[in-house]
């Protein structure tokens, strides 16, 4: 008895083995294309790259990947694109699909895709163009209370993005109207910055890795960052939170495919995202980015994206 015991276990490993290799997740075969709803050289396509990179490195996908650039409509064009193909397709995403939704400007929800992983976060920041008579977040504030509606203050792509909305709670907290402060939409972080270096702004909101190239280069300098303590890239920039103004925020991106995906497919990207997020190499590319890693499956990026949601109706009130 104990002998077929013993068997009829081995047997059912045995078994159990052929099984899991027979329904491994696999994707339908071809080319899998990784959405950047907006121009090259911003933060989604930054997040891209890496992922990309790192999916070749590690030969985690058997298929090739490429980046696909759809800028156009605050994003609304490239996740568009995502529910029309038949290739294996996903996109970089972030809170602009939830805020382009609560402000009225768009039917895109994270309901109509299937959400995959929140990737990483990072951080705001705010620049002024190089030789400016300001020197800090704080002064550009006092500077925009004495001079309301006159201060031009760039950020891109989306109306109700991170960078606007990151600027917006920073004045609100020193007392200005958000009516009060004179906007300026560029399509691109390039663009923006390209602006500010042109002077056609006095300040521009981005993200801290937007802004890092030329802030090393001394094109730029920057007057505050969102973080909760100063970051290693950045010694030199304080944050509000030294200025006397108590907000932190931070800024996700994250990852998420068509409306229609099977099962397969998300425990697939499950797996190869997990894989992805847990490589030295991606944690090298996001410490060169003064990222900070944030890694959800797609069941916990489901309920984060509720959750945001709901935050981000109260921030847009006004009632955080």
């Amino acid at each position: 008895m104990k002998k077929l015991g013993i068997m009829f276990i081995v047997s059912l490993i045995v078994l159990s083995g052929d099984i899991r290799h027979k329904t491994a997740p696999r994707l339908p075969d071809g080319p899998i294309e990784i959405v950047v709803p907006a121009e090259p050289s911003g933060g989604w396509d930054l997040t891209a790259q890496a992922i990309q990179s790192v999916l070749k490195q590690k030969d985690i996908v058997r298929n090739s990947v490429h980046i696909v650039y759809k800028p156009g409509s605050g994003g609304d064009k490239g996740w568009n694109y995502v529910n029309t193909q038949d290739k294996p397709t996903i996109s970089m995403t972030s809170s602009l699909i939830l805020s382009n939704y609560i402000l009225g400007q768009s039917k895109l929800k994270p309901d109509d895709f299937t959400p995959l992983a929140i990737l990483a976060k990072e951080w705001q920041t705010v620049a002024l163009p190089k030789g400016s008579a300001i020197q800090n977040g704080k002064q550009l504030l006092r500077h925009i209370k004495q001079h309301p509606g006159e201060v031009k203050i760039g950020f891109a792509p989306g109306l109700g993005n991170d960078d606007q909305l990151s600027f917006v709670r920073a004045a609100e907290m020193y007392g200005i109207d958000p009516f009060d402060i004179q906007f300026y939409q560029y399509d691109s972080s390039e663009e923006l910055i390209q602006g500010l270096i042109r002077h056609e702004i006095e300040a521009a909101s981005m993200t801290a890795s937007e802004a890092k190239k030329y802030y090393k280069t001394g094109e730029i300098t920057l007057a505050a960052v969102t973080s909760e303590k100063r970051l290693s890239g950045f010694g030199s920039v304080p944050t509000w939170k030294e200025q006397g103004i108590p907000f932190v925020f931070s800024h996700w991106r994250g990852i998420m495919g068509p409306k229609n995906m099977s099962d397969e497919e998300v425990l697939y990207w499950d797996q190869a995202l997990k894989k992805v997020t847990s490589s030295a190499e991606w944690k090298r590319k996001i410490k060169e980015q003064d990222w900070e890693s944030f890694y959800l499956n797609s069941r916990e990026t489901k309920r984060f994206l509720e959750e945001q949601s709901r935050f981000y109706k109260d921030i847009m009130s006004g009632d955080q």
